[in-house]
């Protein structure tokens, strides 16, 4: 006991060699990926986060309403890896894994990181009035369903809407000049029409 006395006594008056948490908090490092942070005013519902997730860690349920498919979806952070690929995959930035690491909790829903949005239908536009004779055809128009529609006479088939749809529903035929739609797995997100650098996709 005698020996160490003195390192006892020295302790007292110096400071503790562990780190004063959670009363003194430490910056997380640079890089470091913490809890997530879901921006569902950016999210455009084409489930790629959820289909990438290695951990299942994220799910989505939807209700009808008179406006539209109201959204939500659910990031189970007791489940997540902290991988980052549900945030590389998202074309719309929704996701982000922050610098937060304090994550302890009593409770499983403080563990859940919930945002919910509206999928509003789309607008379908009324028939043209009928007063005289019709103007000539001066292109495709957009689909009452809110699908994309591709102008021939515009687009170059440069395939940059097919490798950025999130849903795999489009394919084109460079040398064939073939542009086609897959209307079963189109979720009408609009990333084809917002890459297209010749502006040639309706919707």
């Amino acid at each position: 006991m005698i020996p160490f006395l003195k390192e006892a006594v020295t302790g007292l008056f110096s400071k503790p060699s562990t780190e004063g948490y959670p009363f003194t908090p430490k910056e997380a490092p640079v890089g470091y990926r913490g809890r997530i942070v879901f921006h569902a005013d950016k999210c455009i519902s084409c489930g790629m986060c959820e289909r990438v997730c290695a951990g299942g860690a994220i799910s989505t349920t939807s209700v009808e309403t008179e406006e539209g498919l109201l959204v939500t979806r659910k990031f189970f952070l007791g489940s997540c890896t902290f991988c980052n690929t549900c945030a590389d995959f998202c074309v719309k930035h929704a996701i982000e894994l922050t610098q937060d690491y304090h994550m302890v909790a009593r409770c499983e829903d403080d563990l859940v990181v919930t945002g919910t949005y509206l999928k509003k239908k789309p607008v379908k536009k009324a028939p043209p009035a009928a007063c005289g004779e019709e103007p000539a055809a001066e292109g495709p128009k957009p689909r009452d369903d809110g699908l994309p529609v591709n102008d021939p006479a515009k687009c170059v088939y440069c395939t940059l809407c097919a490798k950025k749809c999130p849903a795999g529903a489009l394919t084109v035929d460079r040398a064939a000049k073939t542009w086609t739609l897959d209307e079963d797995k189109c979720i009408a997100c609009g990333t084809c029409h917002d890459v297209c650098p010749k502006k040639c996709i309706i919707m």
